[in-house]
């Protein structure tokens, strides 16, 4: 069943892994780096992705439909995506690099981290359904 903002919203605030965030005129939570944010005056809800930033952006249409499912799933989802971006990312630096060792062992270093995340959340979101 497809869940309004303000349902998801409320989802959040209610997890016990979300983190408060909130500030002067917001509301807002967060779980692995996803933010959703409620403005005080206006009642605003918009979620944004963790791309690794030192800013977030808002969602995509089409990443906002991942949350129809909730909060939580919707975040290992996204989570989920952001991951395979990254791992897709040094599987084309790799071929690049393979002529400097060090290079290559950071690389491969970070890709094994990633995909340790990738593992540990895909467990998680097995476990929800």
């Amino acid at each position: 069943m497809p869940k309004t903002l303000e349902e998801i919203f409320n989802q959040a605030l209610a997890d016990p892994s979300s983190s408060n965030l909130n500030g002067r005129g917001y509301e807002s939570m967060m779980m692995h780096g996803v933010q959703i944010m409620r403005d005080n005056k206006s009642g605003d809800i918009k979620i944004f992705n963790p791309k690794g930033k030192e800013y977030h952006e808002e969602l995509t249409f089409q990443e906002y439909e991942i949350f129809q499912e909730g909060w939580r799933k919707g975040v290992y989802k996204l989570v989920l995506h952001v991951y395979r971006k990254r791992l897709k990312v040094i599987e084309e630096i790799i071929p690049q690099v393979l002529s400097n060792k060090k290079s290559l062992m950071a690389m491969k270093e970070k890709r094994v981290g990633i995909l340790k995340k990738y593992y540990k959340l895909t467990q998680k979101l097995n476990q929800l359904k």
